[in-house]
């Protein structure tokens, strides 16, 4: 019974301090973990420009996958919290992925991005069949957890807060 009193506890503080900041939950209070792990290499991925990129080019590093589109609500107020995320991890250790989902249009991202102030996150294209088979994911805003190997081992389903202290603490634990 403690520990049921405890556990609710810890979830309605999490609950408060996430909604109090930016009315959505801190990623590390809606964690789930892939079960099972799912290898994300496959994933196809392109930059601005139209050059492939891999998930390979971050091995070693624990990789914060988020899947988003500029006409989602929900993922136009979760970005503000990603570029926080950039300025506050080591990027020696975590690396911060925005993926969209533009049917291959940069130009709404950099639009997007310019109209909210982000500068400090790359621009890269996704392709939801690749995605939905490489990882069965299909729901945005999602962020895909990816281990220094490349394999999907977490995921945050919808809108969170990804700069504050639980969530960072979280992070770092994964990065080692």
């Amino acid at each position: 019974m403690k520990r049921r009193a405890f556990l609710t506890l810890t979830a309605a503080t999490l609950a408060n301090r996430g909604f109090a900041q930016d009315g959505a939950m801190p990623a590390a209070a809606l964690v789930h973990p892939a079960i099972p792990a799912k290898d994300a290499r496959d994933l196809l991925m392109k930059d601005a420009d139209g050059n492939p990129v891999s998930i390979t080019d971050y091995a070693g590093r624990l990789v914060v996958l988020n899947l988003w589109g500029s006409w989602c609500p929900p993922c136009r107020r979760e970005m503000p919290s990603i570029s926080r995320l950039v300025d506050k991890v080591d990027p020696a250790r975590i690396t911060v992925l925005p993926l969209a989902f533009e049917n291959g249009n940069a130009t709404r991202v950099k639009v997007f991005y310019k109209t909210t102030g982000i500068t400090n996150l790359p621009i890269l294209l996704g392709d939801g069949q690749n995605l939905q088979s490489v990882l069965s994911l299909s729901r945005l805003p999602t962020t895909a957890i990816l281990d220094q190997t490349g394999m999907h081992i977490a995921t945050v389903a919808g809108e969170a807060m990804w700069d504050d202290d639980d969530t960072l603490a979280w992070l770092n634990r994964l990065a080692g």
